[in-house]
């Protein structure tokens, strides 16, 4: 069952805002991506652009409607090397922009 109540919580709910937070540098890109996540029945994705990246965790833009708090994978796809994906927990989201840190499968 997924926490509904930090659907839309903006960035300053945790009490800073995102770029106050960062603790390594980001290098700006526009990557195409696609995003997977859980759906109410079954797993879907959606398009997206990676907009920036750190040893940490990166930004993305997307239609699609996440939760701050879940966890999706991204997926990078290039025509000359197999997808690429990476677990990804949501941080915050402002509109149509989320940022979100790496996880391995054992700190979910």
């Amino acid at each position: 069952m997924k926490d509904t109540s930090a659907r839309n919580a903006p960035a300053s709910a945790a009490g800073l805002l995102p770029h106050e937070r960062r603790r390594l540098n980001r290098i700006q890109l526009r990557a195409p991506v696609r995003i997977i996540y859980q759906g109410l029945l079954d797993e879907e994705s959606a398009e997206g652009t990676c907009t920036d990246l750190s040893e940490a965790g990166l930004g993305f833009q997307t239609q699609a409607s996440l939760y701050v708090g879940e966890i999706v994978e991204v997926e990078f796809r290039d025509q000359e090397a197999p997808p690429f994906r990476l677990q990804v927990r949501l941080l915050y989201k402002m509109g149509n922009c989320y940022g979100a840190y790496f996880v391995t499968p054992d700190s979910t």
